[in-house]
């Protein structure tokens, strides 16, 4: 796993954006989606983008980690793999054969809060490809052999994970700040895999798997009314179930340490950060434009900082990761061993000089261009204007959220993001978690306290 995949929204919003000053506004954005409602209770929004005859494809289950039972983490992910096991009309294998006649891959996610359906296929394409994840999620097989192989198919996955410092790193963070919830446990334990039974997973799907937790979402070039008239054709006659039951996840604030040992490591990978403000907080650009500026790209602060010690490409980056009441920002840092307490100190000092100082002009403009290019990439794409329908819907933000999003953005200012800094980014309020070789690492973090806990 690379250290710079994307965390969350705006880490996706980030990744691979250019760096000149493109300005998007209500003019140019795409046209403004359209939702409806089937009598099953499915939503569907469709959003028409681009150019080409194509259409980015989203069936949206509202569950994932966040329904799971004390028992069973890994339970929702287990549940999403075995779709691909078969239905009462196709068996396993026809499903590629399928998917592949269709030009496109199938992708099927358990995510915190959504599980996901996903596919890109031509505009032409839309009905089969409806039709085919239809009879994947209202008639799935459900069978003990292929149960048994998306069991098998989830331990090695959780070996491969558990043998990654990133991953490792990553769980014992999110341990610390969600202590009592899902979202505490982002890997499954071999031993609860072993455990999980056919059962369960017919629970979870009986449970959770209906039109009323459903939304599906289409953009791209397309036929706006035959389209209609395939969704209802296809779906309006599933079963409604029950819509979700309410469930808030809080992170909460631990300034605190913990360590997982790797003698002999030659490298470290640490993970430190806090619960900060939703999306919806009218301060929320402003520290997106602070987290661009800190650690979110190669040539912001820490990043080059960090580049400067180990005397290569840097691997750090920082990132907002936003769910609904729950949304954290954390820098992850991988460096050689000898090097961890230098690169947390160059995290912590970058932090002090900008709640000391307001950055320079220029570096302002540079952090909020990139975040303004990145957004209407993403807005420009079929895929990316998918997620961001999603991630407004996910923190009901409503559509004024994304036509005046530049304008937020642009309207930050250098003391703004001091401001940012010094109220949302206090490193004596942060969590912290390190995978490496404890001995070298304990003597470094001694002179970091007490910023480190």
């Amino acid at each position: 796993m690379k250290l710079r995949a994307a965390f969350t929204f705006a880490a996706l919003l980030t990744m691979g954006a250019a760096t000149g000053t493109g300005v998007l506004d209500a003019q140019t954005l795409p046209a403004a989606p359209r939702t409806f409602t089937l009598k099953s209770g499915m939503r569907v929004t469709l959003a028409h983008t681009g150019s080409a005859s194509k259409a980015a494809i989203a069936l949206v289950l509202e569950t994932g980690e966040i329904d799971e039972p004390s028992f069973g983490p890994g339970l929702a992910a287990l549940t999403a793999d075995i779709l691909l096991e078969g239905t009462v009309a196709r068996p396993a294998k026809q499903i590629p054969i399928e998917t592949a006649a269709l030009g496109t891959k199938l992708d099927i996610r358990a995510g915190p809060v959504a599980t996901t359906l996903t596919g890109e296929v031509e505009s032409a394409r839309i009905p089969r490809f409806l039709s085919l994840i239809a009879d994947l999620v209202r008639h799935p097989l459900l069978d003990t052999a292929g149960f048994s192989r998306a069991r098998r198919r989830a331990l090695a996955s959780l070996d491969s994970s558990l043998r990654n410092q990133s991953d490792l790193a990553k769980q014992q963070w999110r341990a610390i700040i969600f202590p009592d919830g899902p979202f505490g446990h982002p890997y499954a334990i071999a031993s609860t895999l072993s455990m999980l039974q056919l059962g369960h997973v017919r629970n979870v799907y009986d449970d959770n798997y209906s039109a009323s937790r459903a939304h599906l979402y289409i953009s791209g070039v397309f036929d706006d009314a035959a389209t209609e008239f395939s969704v209802r054709e296809i779906f309006s006659d599933w079963k409604a179930g029950m819509p979700p039951k309410p469930v808030s996840i809080h992170a909460v604030t631990v300034h605190e340490l913990v360590a997982v040992d790797q003698p002999g490591a030659r490298r470290s990978v640490t993970w430190i950060g806090l619960p900060v403000i939703d999306p919806a907080d009218r301060e929320f650009a402003k520290l997106e434009v602070a987290d661009m500026l800190l650690a979110g790209h190669d040539s912001s602060r820490v990043p080059l900082a960090i580049a400067s010690i180990e005397g290569e490409p840097p691997r750090a980056a920082s990132s907002i990761w936003q769910r609904r009441n729950a949304t954290y920002w954390v820098a992850a840092i991988d460096v050689r061993t000898a090097n961890t307490g230098a690169a947390l100190a160059a995290l912590i000092r970058a932090l002090a000089d900008i709640k000391a100082e307001a950055p320079l002009e220029d570096e302002v403009n540079r952090a909020r261009a990139r975040v303004i290019a990145a957004f209407e990439a993403r807005n420009n794409s079929r895929d990316g204007l998918l997620s961001i329908m999603q991630f407004m819907d996910e923190h009901s933000l409503g559509d004024g959220w994304r036509t005046d999003y530049v304008k937020r953005v642009k309207a930050v200012t250098r003391e703004d993001v001091r401001t940012a800094i010094a109220t949302y980014l206090d490193p004596t309020r942060m969590a912290v978690a390190i995978v490496g070789d404890r001995a070298v690492i304990e003597p470094q973090l001694t002179k970091l306290r007490p910023p480190l806990p």
